[in-house]
């Protein structure tokens, strides 16, 4: 195939670079979009070659095994087409081709690799977990977590094998995973694989390693006894999670509503600082940072913030006022809450 890139800054680029590649996805529950690459003299040829002077397109369920599904005579300058499917969430693939003249045998120029519909209807799984992660939760505490997740994991270690598989340097073989040995090469290689939008995708979607790292998570909390989110100290405590509100429930049938809410309060400033909410000095983390999580029920609330600098010739004052005026229209629930949260009052700052 002729280099036919761009030359210059600014010059366009091709309308085809002649690979013969049949590309399909699907665009929604009930339609694909199929690309081919073929230039104009491709299409030219291949046309003449054609009983009907044109290209067919066909799309196949599950296998190129059988009839296709759909056989669609496209124009003879296309190169893309959106064919209607009649089923969602069903695998789908596609095959390029024309009849030869005469004796009308089928000739395939390209197929295509499989896509997927998505479903057209909600899942019956209706659960779901939400996650809040501290803002102090140190970085290289996350990737201990991965790393002892990867290794008790058989497929977290088949995603680092598919990773490598697909051009990410770096990463540990399978026996190394096994074994818990990490390089510092390959510690950073795992670093940018937890970051990179890329590659989360496949990572976060087909192995569910938030719900690892959340179980992760909460053994250290439970084995660490840590406090309620609302005393300062060990980022553990702050780990919080909640279902759905259909998490281990029978659906109910008919139209209902829930919901709730609560407060965050959080801050930072000079490790030596006093920081006083609501008259009461608290304590900081290490790294000066604070933070409290709050009910937050009907209601007028009032908790100024004071910080103090270490020689007590600065003063820095935020006078916080928090309200919750809740006007209901027909038959709202409360959405399930963390019970161990307080309102936020200025007795509830520990």
């Amino acid at each position: 195939m002729a280099d036919r890139t761009a030359s210059s800054e600014g010059a366009e680029l091709p309308e085809a670079y002649d690979t013969k590649r049949l590309y399909l996805t699907a665009r929604d529950p009930h339609w694909v979009y199929a690309h081919w690459d073929l230039g104009r003299e491709q299409l030219k040829q291949y046309n003449s070659l054609s009983a009907d002077r044109h290209l067919v397109l066909r799309i196949y369920k599950n296998s190129f095994a059988g009839k296709p599904f759909s056989e669609i005579h496209v124009h003879p300058e296309s190169r893309n087409w959106f064919v209607n499917v009649d089923q969602a969430g069903t695998k789908y693939l596609a095959e390029l081709g024309y009849y030869t003249q005469g004796n009308a045998q089928w000739v395939s120029i390209s197929i295509s690799g499989e896509t997927l519909t998505p479903p057209d209807s909600m899942s019956d799984d209706l659960s779901v977990w939400f996650e809040t992660l501290p803002a102090d939760l140190q970085f290289d505490h996350l990737l201990r977590l991965v790393k002892t997740a990867v290794k008790e994991h058989v497929p977290l270690m088949e995603a680092i094998q598919q990773l490598r598989d697909s051009g990410i340097p770096g990463l540990p073989h399978g026996q190394d995973l096994a074994a818990g040995k990490w390089t510092a090469e390959q510690q950073r290689a795992l670093a940018e694989v937890v970051t990179m939008d890329s590659v989360r995708r496949v990572w976060m979607g087909s192995l569910e390693i938030t719900e690892l790292i959340r179980r992760q998570l909460q053994q250290e909390l439970y084995s660490a006894a840590a406090a309620q989110f609302s005393v300062p100290g060990s980022w553990s405590g702050a780990v919080s999670s909640f279902s759905s509100r259909l998490g281990g429930m029978e659906q109910r049938k008919g139209f209902w509503f829930n919901v709730n809410a609560e407060l965050i309060l959080y801050g930072a400033t000079e490790v030596d600082a006093e920081v006083t909410i609501g008259g009461r000095v608290i304590k900081l983390r290490s790294d000066g940072t604070f933070s409290y999580r709050f009910a937050l029920p009907d209601g007028e609330y009032h908790l100024p913030a004071i910080a103090t600098s270490a020689d007590g010739t600065d003063m820095r004052i935020a006078d916080l006022k928090f309200s919750r005026n809740t006007q209901y229209g027909g038959e709202v629930g409360q959405h399930p809450q963390d019970a161990r949260l307080k309102r936020p009052l200025a007795e509830n700052v520990a």
